[in-house]
């Protein structure tokens, strides 16, 4: 059975306008595709889909957060996930047309898998550090002893001699 059945949107018999589906991409949902950066988490997809007579435009809107380890300090943290992107879907062959965010389907096309454009979208989102302004949370999940450590190895009133006679060599 296809784990993105629940993905699948019937486009044949769909009305010409504006139609909202909501998703939830979870643990289940990730570990379908292979090494993906993403093993748990929780992201809340929309999904606006405008069916025109010659294409279809999505616009996906997602939030949530994928768990991870913090770059900075090696807790576990909810690390934020948002964006936004569209998807353009037009009808026929692609023939010498190659277009970022435009993807061809034929007008015999049933159904209109989404799943693998929500997990790409998402991906993309990712930061290239996990870590986030934990600052201004009330409960901050850091590692405290690791961020002392951190704290008192960066002293700056204290002088290297090796790298003090680099210094000089300019």
């Amino acid at each position: 059975m296809d784990p993105f059945v629940a993905y699948s949107i019937p486009i044949q018999g769909l009305k010409f306008g504006i139609h909202k589906y909501t998703y939830q991409l979870d643990r289940a949902f990730f570990r379908h595709f292979e090494d993906s950066p993403i093993e748990d988490g929780k992201v809340d997809v929309t999904l606006q889909l405008d069916k025109r007579s010659d294409m279809l435009l999505l616009d996906f809107t997602f939030s949530g957060y994928s768990h991870a380890e913090c770059d900075r300090c090696t807790a576990n943290i909810h690390l934020p996930l948002s964006g936004s992107r569209q998807l353009v879907v037009k009808y026929g062959d692609a023939e010498g047309e190659e277009e970022d965010e435009v993807v061809f389907i034929s007008r015999e096309a049933s159904v209109l898998k989404i799943a693998t454009y929500a997990y790409e979208f998402v991906i993309l989102a990712l930061p290239i550090t996990n870590t986030y302004d934990c600052e201004n949370d009330p409960n901050p999940p850091c590692n405290r002893d690791v961020l002392k450590y951190l704290n008192n190895g960066t002293d700056e009133g204290t002088s290297n001699p090796v790298w003090d006679a680099l210094k000089g060599l300019n």
